[in-house]
């Protein structure tokens, strides 16, 4: 059979040499470049997050010795020692309590609203209770302790040094200040998110002054090395659809809460891609640098293998990330980036080598957040800036690309996501997730957006429905089977424009539907995907044969 891509790209040099600066239209689909292998492999900023819920431990309360049974006439109560919540919030909460003749423990039981209310608010070891006093005319004192933190101290277990520990906790400055789980979280979360850096638990203990108390947070060791090992058949058709895929992650070498993080990528049609980073915390606050350094290579098999093409791709790039919130049930996290890219892609056949270099600014803000709307949920939001400028540095493609789609020169674009995970049941739930780009101009192949694929319309092959504009959604429901077995059934829909500045005739926007099914099984460290999806639109896959149903399967190992 014969398919509208190889007929396109094989017609004339001319045409393949305009393909390599990556003008896709309806009419004229290319092959994969070193631009594209590079957007199918990239990873984002790394953002080292704990999966381990840090606690704390609040010591036990005891109201001053007397006897519960004591008679008390109470004709009006006061309130002293408030400061964050005001005397008129509290009183209605103990109103029952005035007017009445009520013994020493059932006070204690009423005025211990107060204290749940505070608690109910955050801080985690305000209390009211009933100081010995000498009531007249039937006006009982309460005092509330909103409970002050004099001093934090670190017990350290990990690799981490004590040092960089004790670091995180005083950048909170917490001293000196009411304890609220709104502060000691964020310090307690960014210990935990710490390389190597196992559980995390904060034990409050009192202090030598009512009122106060001293911290002392537990740092458990975590695991020095982790990473995953995975088979799938997820590449591109012409560059490798059968990959190969392995992490590894040295976590805090040097004891500084750094981690070095190395991720390659091999195929059946000699792909190869391989990325190594390093970033470290800069500050007590959460603030990490790092550095990173890729590089890829690919040669086109299947229908293109005659062209003799081969290209790759290298990028060194700085990045930064900052939380800016972080908290047990909301977080939101700021990153910036700056990469320099070597494209290089070169078709023997006709003696062609195209030569590419862009410089990219990336400033990405995201969050997440846990609620309990329905039966619980998960959300998370993205919006991310690019600015990047292209220089095409063959001459003779430089003029193709200038009497076509002008991609050489500056560019922003925009992208956004939101996605929502649902629990209807304990074991049923729904997924949703919508991601659209927007451009200034039309783009390289390295700044596509891609709405077909594994990730994408599931119906389709990877590199299907690449363009400057677009959208995707994808909807799934999911149902536990059994503890180790999950089924899904999805819908996913997208549409992209070509180029942002049509420059040909021809249908410059494509639709992409899908349904489908998926398993996912685990197994110990194991853990297997198996994906079954139909075209359910009006589309064909024009990058590579159609298949009805497209079947994608993976199989991974962590450690």
């Amino acid at each position: 059979m014969d398919y509208p891509i190889i007929k396109t790209c094989a017609s004339c040099s001319a045409v393949l040499a305009a393909s390599l600066l990556v003008t896709t239209t309806a009419l004229a689909q290319t092959p994969p470049d070193a631009g594209q292998v590079l957007r199918e492999n990239e990873r984002r900023v790394p953002v080292p997050t704990t999966t381990i819920r840090p606690g704390l431990i609040v010591p036990d309360e005891k109201d001053p010795a007397a006897n519960p049974g004591q008679k008390l006439e109470v004709q009006s109560i006061r309130l002293e020692g408030m400061v964050n919540i005001p005397r008129e919030e509290l009183l209605p909460l103990i109103a029952d309590l005035q007017g009445k003749q009520l013994t020493l423990g059932e006070l204690r039981e009423g005025v211990k609203k107060i204290t749940v209310y505070y608690r109910e608010r955050g801080y985690v070891v305000a209390r009211a209770y009933i100081p010995a006093q000498e009531i007249k005319d039937g006006s009982v004192l309460v005092q509330v302790l909103e409970g002050t933190l004099v001093s934090g101290s670190i017990d350290n277990h990990s690799r981490v040094k004590e040092w960089v520990l004790q670091r995180v906790l005083d950048a909170q400055d917490l001293n000196g200040k009411v304890i609220a789980s709104s502060t000691t979280d964020r310090g307690l979360l960014l210990l935990a998110d710490l390389p190597s850096v196992g559980k995390v638990a904060g034990k409050l203990r009192p202090g030598e002054k009512v009122g106060t108390s001293d911290l002392i947070v537990s740092v458990g060791a975590g695991k020095n090395t982790e990473g995953n090992i995975s088979l799938d058949n997820y590449g591109n058709r012409y560059t490798g659809q059968n990959r190969l895929n392995g992490r590894i992650a040295f976590n805090s070498p040097t004891g500084l809460g750094d981690r070095i993080d190395l991720m390659a990528t091999v195929t059946d049609e000699d792909l190869v891609y391989g990325r190594a980073a390093y970033d470290l915390p800069v500050t007590g606050n959460g603030l990490r640098l790092g550095a990173a350094l890729s590089s890829s290579s690919y040669e086109l098999g299947q229908e293109f293998a005659s062209l003799d093409a081969q290209g790759n791709a290298k990028t060194s790039s700085l990045y930064a990330v900052y939380p800016i919130v972080r908290g047990l049930n909301s977080n939101v996290w700021l990153t910036g980036n700056f990469e320099h890219r070597n494209l290089e892609d070169e078709v023997k056949s006709v003696n062609s080598i195209v030569d590419k270099t862009a410089d990219v600014g990336t400033v990405e803000i995201f969050g997440d957040i846990v609620d309990a709307y329905g039966g619980g949920g998960y959300s998370t939001w993205r919006v991310s800036g690019v600015f990047g400028d292209l220089s095409i540095d063959t001459p003779s493609a430089y003029t193709i690309d200038q009497n076509g789609p002008r991609v050489d020169g500056g560019y922003e674009k925009l992208m956004l996501s939101v996605s929502r995970l649902q629990a209807i049941t304990e074991k049923t739930s729904v997924s949703w997730t919508l991601s659209g780009q927007r451009a200034s101009t039309n783009l390289d192949s390295s700044e596509k957006f891609l709405i077909g694929g594994i990730y994408a319309a599931r119906s389709y092959p990877q590199g299907e429905g690449a363009g400057d504009d677009g959208w995707l959604s994808n909807l799934e429901l999911r149902h536990q089977l059994h503890k180790s077995l999950q089924v899904g059934v999805f819908f996913d829909a997208g549409e992209v424009d070509f180029n942002h500045d049509p420059y040909i005739a021809g249908r410059e926007d494509i639709s992409l539907r899908s349904v489908g099914f998926n398993l996912t099984a685990g197994y110990d460290k194991f853990l297997g995907k198996l994906t079954v999806a139909w075209n359910a639109g009006t589309d064909d896959a024009t990058t590579a044969p159609d298949k009805d149903p497209r079947v994608w399967g993976s199989i991974g190992y962590n450690f």
